[in-house]
Formats: C-alpha cells, sequence, structure tokens
C-alpha cells in the first residue's frame, strides 16, 4: 500500500494553501492524500460538550468542502480524509510515522520578522518521523522554480540528498546543493601568505562536495546539479539561496525529546525566514 501525503488541515487560510501544495504533491507521488483535522477530545476538558459538536460539526463541513474542490481539481486523486481527538501536534506526530511527507501550513508576520511558524509547525517539524513540508501562505506562486538543498559534508545526510533529488526530478527542476561554512570567510581578513592556505580549504570543500553529490548525480543523471560552496553563515546563505526557489530542502538530526522542540540554527532560521515551501528532512 502506498502511504499518503497527509496535510493537517484546520480551517485557516494557511491550512487551505497548505492542502492544495499537498494535493500537487501526491500527484508527483502518485500517492493518496489524506487530511487530518484534530478535533477537542477528553484530554481537553476546558471545552464543554456543546461547543466540542459544534467544533467537530465545523471541521466535518470543512473537510468535506475542501475533498470537492481539490476533488474538482483533479478527479483521480485518491483523498482521504479523518477527523481525530487530540492535540494537533499529537495527531499529526502520529500520523507522520506512514506518512511520505507531513504538510502544516505557516503564516506571515511581516517581510523584517520573516514568518511565524507556531508551536504545531515546530513540534511537528523538529520531531516526527517523516519530512515535514511547511507551506507559507504567501510563498507558493513560485512552483517552477530549483530545488534548494543545504548540504554538510559530515554526518549522514543521504535521506536530505534522496530527497532533494527526488524532488527535483519529479518537478524536472535544477537542483541546488549549497554548502556554506563561516570558516573560509577568513581569508578575506588574513595575510596574503595564509591565503593560499584559505583558498585550498576552499578547493578541498569543493573536491568534498563533488564526491558527496558523485552518487546522487550517477543516480538520477536527468537532474541538472549545481554544487555552490560559499564563504558564508549557513544560515544567512540558504535564506538568500532559497529566493525564486519552488522548494528548500534542509536535515534536522535526530528526534528531540527534551524540552521544547528544536531545529538548529541553520534549520530554525529556514523556516521563519524564507518564503517557498521548506522540507524538513529527519537525518537519523
Amino acid at each position: 500500500m502506498v502511504r499518503a501525503v497527509t496535510v493537517g488541515l484546520d480551517g485557516s487560510v494557511e491550512s487551505l494553501v497548505a492542502a492544495g501544495w499537498a494535493a500537487r504533491e501526491a500527484r508527483l507521488r502518485d500517492a493518496p492524500l489524506r487530511m487530518v483535522n484534530a478535533w477537542p477530545g477528553p484530554d481537553q476538558p476546558a471545552l464543554t460538550p456543546g461547543r466540542k459538536v459544534a467544533w467537530q460539526y465545523w471541521a466535518e463541513q470543512a473537510l468535506r468542502a475542501v475533498r470537492a474542490e481539490l476533488g474538482t481539481d483533479d478527479p483521480e486523486l485518491e483523498i482521504l480524509t479523518a477527523q481525530i481527538s487530540g492535540y494537533p501536534a499529537r495527531v499529526l506526530l502520529a500520523e507522520a510515522e506512514s506518512s511520505q511527507v507531513l504538510v502544516v501550513g505557516s503564516h506571515a508576520i511581516g517581510p523584517v520578522a520573516g514568518f511565524f511558524l507556531g508551536s504545531v509547525g515546530l513540534e511537528v517539524a523538529a520531531r516526527a518521523a517523516c519530512p515535514v513540508a511547511l507551506v507559507r501562505a504567501e510563498g507558493v506562486a513560485t512552483r517552477h522554480g530549483d530545488v534548494v538543498a543545504g548540504v554538510q559534508l559530515e554526518g549522514r545526510y543521504d535521506h536530505v540528498l534522496a530527497f532533494a533529488f527526488e524532488a527535483a526530478t519529479r518537478r524536472g527542476a535544477t537542483l541546488r546543493a549549497v554548502y556554506a561554512s563561516r570558516c573560509l570567510a577568513i581569508r578575506d581578513s588574513v595575510p596574503w601568505e595564509v591565503e593560499v592556505g584559505m583558498s585550498g580549504m576552499g578547493e578541498g570543500a569543493e573536491w568534498a562536495l563533488g564526491e558527496v553529490l558523485a552518487r546522487w548525480r550517477h543516480k538520477f543523471p536527468d537532474v541538472r546539479v549545481f554544487a555552490e560552496v560559499t564563504a558564508d553563515s549557513p544560515p544567512r546563505r540558504l535564506v538568500g539561496a532559497a529566493a525564486g526557489a519552488a522548494l528548500i530542502v534542509v536535515g534536522r538530526g535526530r528526534r528531540q525529546l527534551g524540552f521544547g522542540p528544536r531545529l538548529g540554527p541553520v534549520g530554525q532560521a529556514v523556516v521563519h525566514h524564507v518564503a517557498c515551501p521548506v522540507a524538513v528532512v529527519p537525518r537519523d
């Protein structure tokens, strides 16, 4: 059985846009689309029985309306819906265990501050078992841009590159693999005789990135790949590289079990300041 592309739907504009993006992703993957709404259950006693009934009725109507609209756009797309009692983050994390991709909407708070991810989006992005796509309502117009992947030269990164190459293949897009390191930036302020060493570090990084990408180029020969090594802050460079992109892919380390969800400095900067959809891929 093909695993579904799952999207959290709460009736907000952001979740409706996320549902549209998830439907396109499901079509690209030849997978069913599963729309999930989490509604208050027994562990949320602050809501009266009457409000719970009203909430459930509203959620049913919202799911039915979105399903009808997406089904009209693509009658062959298999669309599943589910109403599940429980807190949204908890419900979506459980759904992620059996999904190809989990899609969550987000909303803008201004061009300078970036956009607010929200506690649900942050928690599922930091802890989900599957890749999580964070979709901003104002930033999904570019569907034919590049796929950008943030790459590290150490550690396990196969899941991130597999996701990025597959995404580029499905979209017929160019893949931009970006490696940024603050270390290389030192060469702009050191004596000439050390400049050679710093340049060597840059050349070494280019060679190492080429080695990392070689197997994936062979596996996906039709994907045009642009490899970029830059002396810059990784968060700043990836945020800049995402301008005009169709999708940016970043990795995430082991699932956090401590206090508060965390994505790390690179992932945190990207999901808060990039306008295009962001795929956060677990590396463990």
